[in-house]
């Protein structure tokens, strides 16, 4: 089966901005790992499974991985975890791509990158089923032998059989191709003489195809035609091709396509709904292997819950996937690989289980340490006390003593029992030449969270709240009606004036005091940013009143932050971006400001799409800051980043004493920061007395409803 990449047409999205001078390129991605003699990787593996060692990973002079071990188990769903830039992303590019030299051929690898249109595609249905690549060539090389049939013509027979022989032969040059690329040696030999055979055997087939048909051949056609059609027939129906568009349809729903969007033009598609549908091709293929790049950051939390539900229920498919939501992360993944320190270290149990275990298993050497330290600590006073009274009395006993409590103390002092808590053995635990008959204790300390600070706001002089809207509602405005003139085609009269729009918001009452800690959640398209910037006073009630505090600062950190920055302002630098913002403002005390959110020297004044999304995200809440708001209204800020960066967005927002107001879909963000959680939902606003455990319950309720 042909998979790779899917990409999502990534014009509306950031990425590709900040991400220009970074190593996207997929030509200056290196991959090696270490092959036997015989290149026994590059055969096809019996079992699922990826064992390779010593691999390497560079992009350019940059190196990524050095002699590490990828090893995945089939049907093994993993988490990758790492900082942002150590290069999580092209690991599962250079695999997806097939650019992992030694990588099992057998296996198919499929990473989520970019939405694939095929030729002939108009629908977001046929978009879908037709990524299955080897599928498609069977229904279109099916119909194309059917269509023959029908016509009861022997020469259409011909040209039929024709092209369908001339496909195989180039597919399986394409096949000896990959193979004989990975191979050299007697091995490399016997696969470049077969790659030249079937090339040679190809180039035959091409130039009979060109000939005129003999009697003989054209008799034979339909008999030829018939049987290479049941052949296909039969690999379809082996494929449940009949049940392939059920299936795409029960994904696409799923993921929240309506009916309309489903049977409608995938140009229609907005950036987002595009990587929705770039989603829906990699669970429809259903490869060996499926990678996944940040999947949730385009949806919404009942598209999130059905998605790590459709995951997991996926046994038979071994998942790695990439992801900043520790909730999903937590319900997904039941192994974690972590990416640290150019290597790639492996632990059982989902997310939170890792933590828990890299906690205790540091405490746990951490006493190791101390009593080591102790115990040397104590020998060399012996060691003095003995070696001076020895010299004091000329007792060479006591100088032998000393001499082997130095020895001892030298070669003996480390770990004395090992992993599985079974006394040291030098011999079984301590492989190849060592100085010492013990192994240090290696203190691997976990990266920490940067410490973000938010400048906290000053006293008001008037109590009451920050912010309050009464009885609030907003309707989109209609479309312009079509003139007469205009409407009338063909003699047809005007088309009677559209319904009435329906409101987005409808009597919200909302009242936001100094201090409050706000959630609004909900589905995409529910009004959630409608709502955000009617506070903010970007949108005019259509009824009802907005009424601020006049003393009070709001800051205000937009969904579409990033991309504003990057795009809007990618050659000019944070610290500029921070003086066109504040004139006045002495060029130290902004240095400072953007210092306490981590954008520190340099990377203060290098340009902003050379930055990280993560560092652009800190840039905007940097800006937002500043003023010391006494209300802070954040839509969606986690997006860029990753976990340890929003470990401080969550510590910076508990320690802050100001009002927020919180738009995200991350569950285990928002359980930490809101203590009032409001459901947008149907024009309406409701609070959650559990918060946001009762939405997820609603939400699990809805799905289980619809299977």
């Amino acid at each position: 089966m042909e998979l790779g990449l899917l990409h999502p047409d990534s014009g509306h999205c950031a990425e590709q901005a900040y991400a220009l001078g970074r190593a996207n390129d997929l030509t200056a991605i290196v991959a090696t790992t270490q092959q036997s003699r015989f290149h026994k990787e590059t055969l096809e593996t019996i079992a699922e499974d990826v064992d390779l060692k010593t691999l390497n990973l560079t992009v350019g002079d940059n190196e990524l991985l050095v002699d590490a071990n990828l090893r995945l188990f089939a049907g093994v769903h993993y988490g990758l975890v790492g900082a942002n830039g150590v290069g999580k992303s092209t690991l599962l590019k250079a695999i997806g791509q097939g650019l992992v030299v030694g990588f099992p051929t057998n296996l198919r690898a499929l990473c989520v990158d970019q939405l694939e249109v095929a030729e002939g595609c108009s629908s977001v249905l046929e978009v879908v089923m037709n990524a299955d690549k080897e599928v498609l060539t069977w229904r279109r090389q099916a119909q194309l032998l059917q269509d023959a049939l029908q016509a009861e013509e022997p020469e259409q027979a011909v040209a039929a059989v024709r092209a369908v022989k001339v496909a195989e032969a180039r597919a399986e040059v394409e096949s000896a191709r990959l193979i004989n690329d990975l191979r050299s040696g007697t091995r490399g030999n016997d696969a470049r003489q077969r790659l030249l055979d079937l090339e040679a055997r190809c180039e035959a087939t091409e130039a009979a195809a060109e000939r005129p048909p003999t009697a003989r051949e054209i008799t034979a056609a339909p008999a030829v035609a018939q049987g290479l059609l049941e052949t296909l027939l039969e690999n379809l129906s082996i494929a449940d091709a009949d049940a392939a568009e059920g299936r795409a349809r029960k994904i696409l729903r799923g993921l929240g396509f309506s009916t309309r969007q489903i049977d409608g033009s995938v140009a229609l598609l907005s950036g987002g709904w595009r990587v929705r549908a770039a989603l829906a091709q990699a669970l429809f293929v259903e490869p060996d292997l499926l990678l996944l790049d940040e999947p949730t950051n385009a949806l919404d939390l009942p598209t999130i819950l059905w998605l790590q539900s459709y995951l997991k229920s996926l046994e038979d498919t071994t998942i790695v996937v990439v992801s900043h939501d520790r909730a999903f992360l937590d319900a997904v993944a039941t192994e974690i690989i972590v990416f640290r320190h150019k290597r790639l270290a492996y632990h059982a149990g989902n997310y939170t289980e890792y933590e828990q275990n890299a906690e205790e298993k540091q405490l746990h050497l951490a006493r190791l340490q101390e009593g080591i330290d102790r115990k040397k600590a104590h020998i060399e006073k012996s060691i003095l006390n003995n070696e001076a009274l020895a010299k004091k009395t000329g007792d060479d006993k006591k100088l032998q003593m000393v001499a082997s409590r130095k020895k001892k103390l030298e070669d003996r002092m480390g770990m004395e029992k090992n992993d599985k808590g079974h006394r040291f053995s030098r011999n079984k635990d301590m492989a190849g030449y060592h100085l010492k008959s013990r192994i240090d204790v290696e203190l691997d300390a976990p990266d920490v969270a940067a410490a973000w600070k938010l400048p906290e706001p000053g006293q008001l002089r008037t109590r009451g709240p920050l912010l309050q809207l009464e009885a609030v509602s907003f309707t989109y405005p209609e479309p312009k009606e079509p003139t007469l003139a205009a409407a009338t085609t063909a003699g047809n009269a005007a088309r009677p004036p559209p319904a009435r729009k329906k409101p987005v918001l409808s009597n919200i009452t909302l009242c936001i005091e100094q201090g409050s800690r706000i959630a609004l959640v909900g589905a995409n398209g529910q009004g959630k940013s409608t709502l955000v910037k009617l506070m903010m006073g970007e949108l005019a009630p259509g009824g009802g009143s907005v009424q601020r505090h006049p003393q009070a600062k709001i800051g205000f950190f937009a969904q579409d932050n990033v991309e504003r920055l990057v795009i809007g302002k990618g050659a000019s630098s944070a610290l500029a971006h921070m003086k066109e913002l504040h004139p006045d403002v002495k060029e130290q005390e902004l240095r400072g400001h953007l210092g306490s959110f981590g954008i520190k020297g340099a990377l203060a004044t290098q340009p902003m799409r050379a930055l990280s999304g993560g560092q652009a995200v800190r840039v905007g809440l940097a800006a937002v800051a500043f003023t010391s708001p006494h209300l802070l209204v954040l839509d969606e800020p986690t997006s860029h980043l990753d976990m340890l960066s929003i470990g401080s967005l969550m510590a910076c927002l508990q320690a802050y004493s100001g009002a927020i107001v919180l738009v995200s879909h991350d569950q285990h963000f928002v359980a930490s920061v809101a203590s009032q959680v409001y459901l947008v939902e149907k024009a309406s606003l409701r609070l959650l007395e559990n918060g946001i455990k009762d939405y997820i319950k609603e939400i699990r309720k809805k799905l289980h409803g619809n299977q």
